[in-house]
Parts: structure tokens; C-alpha cells; sequence
């Protein structure tokens, strides 16, 4: 397992996708290999093999087709879950240090300077953690001081306490935005969807082996045609299983944007 999440979250892209490719194609050619022999023989035998092994194949396709496209639908739903999570804490955020502005000059300085090491710890500690599927805790003190500041101001006008009041709505909303981002550090599918797949991409290439062609140079051509393909789609589904894993993840930036208009 250890390997497997170096391959597809820590090798650089430019080994681990050529290597994953060549793989597939070295191993379904070697299954074609295998099997060819014997499914020269057993086609002469059975006249009725290709039209069995069409109707097979037609819904073995079909089946697999479908299984491959939810399950990379389904991660890269999820990919786009979690980005958009990311962008509404970093949203509640920028709202939140505004309405900071409003209160006196020594709790409104106090609460800005919180919430900047906040966004810079999430930037430095939290995104290193969270790539690592290690759900950090290192925030904590510094939105329990913006709380306790929050909830130890007492409003001295009616303004007061429409700003105060807004603002402890908007410190809620921005609980709940970081543990939903939080939540989502360990997101990625079942073992048993990924075995389906594996099994399925294997089987694949069997009944692909299966082919009675004449022609070994066209049967393997269209066999590693076909590896290439699938094993694309499985290796950028693979990348984006952890959102804030590998090449293919969610980044910092938009907290490193708002470090930025925060002046952190």
C-alpha cells in the first residue's frame, strides 16, 4: 500500500504515468501471448466462437464501460466537492476579517492578527498534514482565541450589536467551512471498489485475448490501443482519489491568495 501511494501521489508524473502505461500494455500483451495458442485451436474447433465471444464481449464492454466511467464520474465529483469546500472556508474567511474591521482598534488588531496566522498555519502545517491524509489539529488555538475574543466583546451601541452579531454568525459559518475541509482529508474510494476496477481492467484484457485474428501484428496493435486507454482513465482516477494528495490535488492557493489581501 505504501508503494502504490508513492506511484500515484509522490513520483513525479512524468515516471509514474509512462511506467503505469507501459505496464498495462506489457501485461496485456503478455496475457494475448499467453492465451493466443490455445484460442487458435479452440476457434478451429468451434465455428460458433466468434459469434459467441461477440455477443460475451458485447456485454462484457458494456458492464465494464459503465462501472470504469461512475467510478472516475464519482472521484472526480468528489474532487470538485472538496475544491469548492476549500473555496467557501477561504470565502468565509476574507467576509470575516471585514467585519473584524468594526470592532474597536485593539480587538479588531487582535482578531486580525489571529485569523492571519490562522490562513498562514493552514498554508504551512494544515496542507503538508492533510497530503499526507493526516488530519491536522494545529488551528485550534487560534480560532478558539478568535472565539474567546468574539464571545468576551461586549457591544456598547445598537451598531455594536448588529456588527457583533453578524460577526458570530459569520465565525459560525466558518466553524463548519473548516471541518468540512478537515473532513474531507482521508475521502478516497473503498479498496473494493479499486479491486473491482484492477479485476475488471484484467478481464478486460483477456476477453480481448480472446480475439481469433489472424493477424498477430493487428491483434496486438488493437489490444495495446485498448490497454493505453483504460489504463489512463484508471491512472487519472487514481491521482485524484485524494484530493489533497499528488500532482492531481487541491492546492493552497486560494489561502495563499487571501494571505496576501490579509496582508500575512
Amino acid at each position: 500500500m505504501i508503494a502504490v501511494d508513492w506511484f500515484f501521489y509522490d513520483a513525479p508524473m512524468w515516471f509514474s504515468l509512462p511506467t503505469f502505461v507501459l505496464l498495462a500494455v506489457v501485461l496485456s500483451l503478455g496475457i494475448l501471448l499467453a492465451v493466443r495458442p490455445w484460442v487458435t485451436r479452440a476457434a478451429e474447433k468451434n465455428p460458433d466462437w466468434d459469434r459467441v465471444l461477440g455477443y460475451a464481449m458485447q456485454s462484457y464492454g458494456l458492464l465494464f464501460g459503465v462501472v470504469l466511467a461512475l467510478i472516475a464520474v464519482s472521484v472526480y465529483e468528489n474532487f470538485e466537492r472538496v475544491n469548492g469546500v476549500v473555496l467557501d472556508e477561504a470565502s468565509v474567511i476574507g467576509a470575516m476579517f471585514r467585519d473584524f474591521g468594526g470592532y474597536p482598534a485593539d480587538v479588531a488588531e487582535q482578531l486580525h492578527e489571529e485569523l492571519r496566522r490562522y490562513v498562514q498555519g493552514v498554508i504551512t502545517t494544515d496542507w503538508p498534514l492533510m497530503r499526507e491524509n493526516i488530519i491536522p489539529a494545529e488551528g485550534n488555538d487560534h480560532v478558539e482565541s478568535m472565539g474567546r475574543l468574539l464571545f468576551e466583546f461586549e457591544p456598547g451601541s445598537i451598531g455594536q450589536q448588529v456588527l457583533h452579531t453578524q460577526t458570530v454568525d459569520t465565525f459560525n459559518d466558518f466553524l463548519i467551512a473548516r471541518r468540512a475541509r478537515l473532513d474531507e482529508t482521508k475521502l478516497a474510494l473503498p479498496p473494493l471498489l479499486w479491486a473491482v476496477l484492477a479485476i475488471g481492467a484484467l478481464l478486460n484484457a483477456l476477453m480481448i485475448s480472446l480475439v481469433e485474428a489472424k493477424s498477430l501484428r493487428i491483434h496486438l496493435i488493437m489490444s495495446g490501443i485498448i490497454a493505453v486507454f483504460v489504463s489512463l482513465v484508471i491512472y487519472t482516477t487514481a491521482s485524484m482519489d485524494h484530493p489533497y494528495a499528488g500532482i492531481v490535488s487541491i492546492t493552497p492557493e486560494a489561502f495563499e491568495n487571501l494571505a496576501q489581501l490579509l496582508g500575512g
